[in-house]
């Protein structure tokens, strides 16, 4: 196998262990297999379909959101429906039949599951009403009856759809043959039935969407049949209401009358899937219980979902870009943080103020101490009280005491603390990281080397020209303004003048001539924490600027929230996206 060093050049390394990709394929293809126990609930549906195969027609709709198996559910239930030899079962996928008109394609499936005698008669019958499809298109469907099952199809089909007179009659020969279908008799003991089951529905666009409900509705609705929609309701009640929930709510009634949604695994059954995805993966080894909980709520118990986590893993394991040194067990966790923890990730390999995450589990400990007495650490509680700026306890520190210094240090923390705090797995993973060594200051680097934490445009490319901020101008103070200058380098390409210097002295000399519409400023600078809150306070005091202000810094605390307030400025964050989102709002805004 083959890596790559920190400069980015390969490197042959011994091969990796034999972890393996996860396919997305429905339970029985690709060595799924059902870790959720499907297979039963098919059953009962499948029972419940064909003791009101009777009341057909009507449409069944399998609910659920992307990635929760509503693929999978489908291939079950069409197993259970196929054991009884009177029913028969068509798949037409609304997805993947674009390129064909969703009225076509979906009376055509369900055309071609009748067979050769029935669409004979149909022909027969089609001829007798030449008043609507006319002597040409009749003599082609004489000619199509003697070749193949599809070619008849097509010809009803181009005989039928030529204008609105002619297709009329396509609900007329869709129910004769459905008719003829059904007097013929099945193999089992019940009528027959066919089942169409209908994939992917919510990926199409709304105006497919409307197709094929309408197909439903107006051309198929006749004896014999009942469709199995694979969707999720939500989408469809917003494509087909235009975005009027309440109007597609209403619409989608007359066309689904028995709706089943796909419940979340319970906390055992989400238990029995990852541990089948990571012995599948060869992860196992990886996953403690603590990280396997974590998977599983953070995703929503979503399957598709975890399974592309572990993919992350693996794939990154594979390439080896920036990560070989790590150790895979480093390496998982790593992923873990920055897919459910996507702002503390950002805040630890981004910030220059400090290793944030020990500094969250230096506050964590003096918390702990605060709120329920454990045993403080005292270089941990030393760390914090230097790091925050505030007056450490007394050792006889009464527990009210105690608690207004901690509501202090709070204060000087980013936001987001607090409720990590109350995050047991997060706590876990966290502390499970080899924190204060030379590996651990490689984990806080980006895992693919000389990555952007700005997402606005890949790394080394230039930005796009556009005139999203043209006429703007943009006075940015930073110590380090190669920090920034991902960003700065977008404004610029979007046709804003940006002027960056490093101290508010600089700023004072450039402030006549530039007349900026927007300053971007850090907070602290060197040994100063307050350095950006004592600029812009100086640049008001004298009148020398009185515009927007966004503070873009390592990290957003209440503190700074306070402050920022109080000078008027706009903003405080820690997301380059969100600079970029206020600057575009302002240069909207005129």
């Amino acid at each position: 196998m083959t890596g790559f060093d920190e400069a980015g050049f390969s490197n042959p390394v011994q091969p990796a262990p034999g972890f393996a990709v996860l396919n997305d394929s429905p339970i029985g293809e690709g060595g799924n297999e059902d870790l959720l126990e499907s297979t039963v609930t098919a059953g009962n549906l499948a029972e419940l379909i064909l003791a009101s195969r009777g009341a057909a027609p009507f449409t069944v709709a399998i609910d659920a959101g992307w990635g929760m198996g509503k693929s999978s559910l489908l291939r079950r239930l069409d197993t259970a429906l196929r054991g009884d030899p009177a029913v028969s079962t068509v798949w037409f996928n609304a997805w993947t039949s674009e390129r064909a008109g969703a009225v076509e394609g979906l009376i055509k499936s369900v055309l071609l599951s009748f067979d050769r005698n029935v669409l004979r008669r149909a022909v027969r019958g089609t001829l007798r009403r030449t008043h609507v499809v006319g002597a040409l298109r009749a003599a082609s469907l004489v000619a199509s009856s003697f070749f193949g099952l599809g070619q008849v199809v097509d010809s009803v089909w181009r005989a039928l759809a030529v204008d609105g007179k002619s297709r009329n009659e396509i609900k007329t020969v869709v129910r004769d043959m459905a008719l003829a279908w059904l007097a013929k008799g099945g193999g089992g003991t019940g009528q027959r039935l066919l089942v169409v089951f209908v994939d992917d529905l919510d990926r199409c666009s709304d105006q497919r969407i409307f197709e094929v409900c309408e197909a439903i509705k107006l051309y198929l609705d006749v004896p014999g049949i009942v469709f199995v929609l694979a969707c999720d309701q939500a989408v469809l009640w917003r494509a087909v209401g235009n975005d009027r929930v309440s109007d597609g709510v209403r619409y989608l009634e007359k066309i689904i009358q028995v709706s089943y949604p796909i419940p979340p695994p319970s906390s055992a059954l989400a238990r029995n899937l990852v541990d089948g995805y990571v012995q599948r993966s060869g992860t196992a080894h990886l996953f403690d219980d603590s990280m396997k909980t974590l998977l599983i709520e953070r995703t929503g118990r979503n399957p598709r979902r975890i399974k592309r986590l572990i993919n992350s893993f693996v794939l990154e394991h594979h390439l080896g870009r920036g990560g070989n040194e790590l150790g895979a067990e480093n390496l998982v966790k790593i992923i873990l943080l920055r897919h459910f923890y996507p702002e503390f990730y950002n805040m630890v390999i981004n910030s220059a103020e400090g290793d944030m995450a020990a500094r969250f589990l230096d506050y964590h400990d003096f918390r702990e101490h605060v709120r329920h007495d454990t045993e403080p650490d005292p270089a941990r509680q030393e760390r914090l009280f230097a790091a925050t700026g505030v007056k450490s306890p007394k050792p006889d520190a009464s527990k009210a005491e105690l608690s207004e210094c901690l509501e202090e240090v709070t204060q000087e923390l980013p936001v987001s603390f607090p409720e990590l705090a109350r995050d047991k797995e997060f706590i876990a993973l966290l502390r499970s990281l080899p924190l204060g060594t030379a590996q651990w200051r490689r984990l806080r680097q980006p895992l693919v080397a000389d990555s952007s934490p700005y997402s606005g445009y890949p790394v080394g490319r230039t930005p796009r020209r556009t005139d999203t901020f043209a006429g703007m101008r943009v006075l940015w103070i930073d110590d380090e303004p190669d920090g920034p200058g991902y960003l700065m380098d977008d404004l610029r390409a979007g046709g804003a003048r940006v002027e960056a210097v490093t101290n508010r002295d600089e700023a004072i000399e450039i402030l006549p001539r530039l007349r900026p519409t927007a300053l971007v400023s850090d907070i602290r600078r060197g040994d100063d924490p307050q350095a950006g809150f004592t600029d812009l306070r100086y640049l008001r005091e004298r009148g020398l600027y009185h515009g927007p202000a966004f503070f873009y810094t390592g990290q957003v605390t209440p503190a700074r929230l306070a402050q920022a307030e109080e000078l008027d400025a706009d903003g405080v964050t820690t997301d380059p996206g969100e600079v970029r989102a206020w600057l575009t709002g302002l240069a909207a805004a005129g």
